[in-house]
Parts: structure tokens; C-alpha cells; sequence
């Protein structure tokens, strides 16, 4: 960040300056994409990898409001953030610091010092708090004229996003494609999964879609991953929790794998 600049905020002020443009998302049934972690990361300016922790820690003290919530667009429910009362406290107040300060904007090779109001109406696209704090974040001056190009670059970084979890999920399928995954597998698809910046809660998602999509014998699923682990002996309790969470994935009652598992170990007559 460019910690010279009078627009300079902590992150926190960042993500809480980009919440406060949705107002009564408490009310709504279907939410926004704008709430999901994707949008946040890219609205905030921050790396996706760290944005969970900030999320987390914003939620335990009051500021934000997690839920798991349906999504525009998507067919799975996702988390989804906006902002507690305690939340629209520190944004009003955060916003109503920076609208009274002007800062330094190129326009057409001028410079002119502009408050955020003043640099939105000046373009033709409509510019929030939260943008125009982000765009000052790595430079010395605005440039309006690079402000213009803002939902060109939005639309960029959502692409780029949409490009690497389809790489995550045609690496999660490769995996899967036998039925099990192996402990090599599972250690090179987490390493793409961090690679890639992809999140806990998209990599359990997207492996719910795969096995739904691509494993259809789920009973023939969790007999093949059964049977390998009872080949030692007894199951131990790493493998029973593996295999739990497997049932879990698979959708099968504890019932059916308890009877699975007994048709593996029935001596053959």
C-alpha cells in the first residue's frame, strides 16, 4: 500500500469501507456474489489467501455477520459476509473521515486536488468509497482516466478466478476419476488448492460436485476405500475418521457402510 497516501486504510477499514455499500442484506433470502469471499478479496485489495483470517477475526469481534447463505448464480449455498451494528458504526465513520479529504487526480495530464465525491462524478462509470480507496492503494495519483477502465478490471479478476477453479476441478476429477484418492493425490491436489488461492469452503464444494457428477457407485465408492483399509486388520481411528467423512461426502447412512464393511470382512463360504 502506498502509506503515504491520505486514502490509506488498515485492511480491516478496507473490507468494512466495501461492505458498507449493501444495506439490509439481513433481509434478503438470496444474496449477492458481491458478499462471497471472491468479491471481497478483489474489492478489499487483499490476497485471498490471507482474507479468511481478517474475515474470522472481524466476525468473532462483532463487525461482520458470517452466514451460509444461497448465492446468485450458484446452486450450492456459500458463506457469505455484511456488516453487524457494530460493523455500519465503524463504516459510517470511516466514510465520513475520507469524504471530507481531497486528494491529488490526474485529468488529462492535469492535476487536481478532488474529493472522492468530486473523482465519482467525474467519470462516467459510478466509483464507491471502496473502489477509489483500492485504486489509491499502489499509487501517488489518481488518473481518471484509469479510473474509467475499473469494471474492465473487475470483470478480469473474476475471469482469472473463474480460470483456476476450473483447473482445481478438473485436478480434483483426475483424482477421483478411480473412485478413491490417494494420499499422493490428496497432497498434490491440496498443493494446487493453495497454489491457486482456491478456499477451504470452494474445495469442499467443488468435491461435492465432483462426486455427485463423476462418482455415481457410491457404494462401490466407499467398499473400494472400506476394503483397502480393513486389508491391515482392523480399522484404526485415522481411517475411521477418513472413511467417516467419506460417508459424509457420498451422502450413505452409517447404516449402510456398517453393513458395507461387514460384507468385506464375511468370510467367503
Amino acid at each position: 500500500m502506498n502509506a503515504e497516501s491520505p486514502l490509506a486504510l488498515p485492511t480491516e477499514d478496507r473490507i468494512l469501507l466495501y461492505f458498507s455499500d449493501f444495506r439490509n442484506m439481513e433481509e434478503r433470502y438470496v444474496l449477492p456474489q458481491a458478499l462471497t469471499q471472491k468479491a471481497i478479496a478483489f474489492a478489499a485489495g487483499i490476497q485471498r489467501k490471507h482474507l479468511s483470517r481478517y474475515l474470522d477475526d472481524m466476525t468473532r469481534d462483532g463487525y461482520l455477520v458470517e452466514t451460509k447463505a444461497h448465492i446468485e448464480g450458484e446452486k450450492q449455498r456459500m458463506l457469505a459476509y455484511y456488516l453487524a451494528p457494530r460493523g455500519w458504526e465503524r463504516a459510517v465513520a470511516i466514510k465520513e473521515r475520507l469524504s471530507t479529504i481531497r486528494v491529488p487526480v490526474v485529468i488529462a495530464g492535469v492535476t487536481k486536488d478532488m474529493t472522492i465525491h468530486e473523482i465519482d462524478s467525474a467519470t462516467s462509470v459510478h466509483l464507491t468509497f471502496s473502489d477509489i480507496v483500492r485504486e489509491a492503494m499502489t499509487v501517488e495519483k489518481l488518473d481518471l482516466e484509469y479510473l474509467e477502465g475499473i469494471d474492465d478490471r473487475r470483470k478480469r479478476a473474476m475471469d482469472e478466478r473463474v480460470k483456476r477453479l476450473e483447473d482445481y476441478t478438473r485436478a480434483v476429477m483426475t483424482a477421483w476419476k478411480d473412485g478413491r484418492v490417494t494420499a499422493t493425490e490428496r497432497l498434490l491436489v491440496e498443493q494446487l488448492r493453495e497454489n491457486l488461492g482456491i478456499s477451504k469452503e470452494e474445495q469442499d464444494r467443488i468435491e461435492s460436485q465432483v462426486i455427485e457428477e463423476v462418482l455415481e457407485d457410491r457404494t462401490g465408492i466407499y467398499g473400494a476405500v472400506a476394503e483397502e483399509a480393513l486389508e491391515d486388520g482392523p480399522i484404526t481411528e485415522d481411517e475411521r475418521e477418513l472413511l467417516e467423512a467419506l460417508r459424509k461426502k457420498l451422502g450413505l447412512s452409517s447404516h449402510d457402510c456398517r453393513e458395507i464393511e461387514a460384507d468385506i470382512v464375511k468370510p467367503a463360504s
